[in-house]
């Protein structure tokens, strides 16, 4: 489990190849030791207005 970085006692992390269907992209966070069940933020593409 490849660690992105940490905050305080915030992890932030992601795993390789994670379930079947593969999921889209995001990465768990999750305070102290890292959890598979840990919270997903899902990596989108950001929409301007213009």
């Amino acid at each position: 489990m490849p660690q992105v970085f940490k905050i305080g006692s915030y992890w932030v992390y992601f795993w390789a190849d994670e379930n079947e269907p593969l999921e889209p992209i995001h990465v768990h966070v999750a305070q102290g030791k890292p959890e598979k069940n840990a919270t997903k933020i899902w990596i989108t593409k950001s929409v301007r207005n213009s």
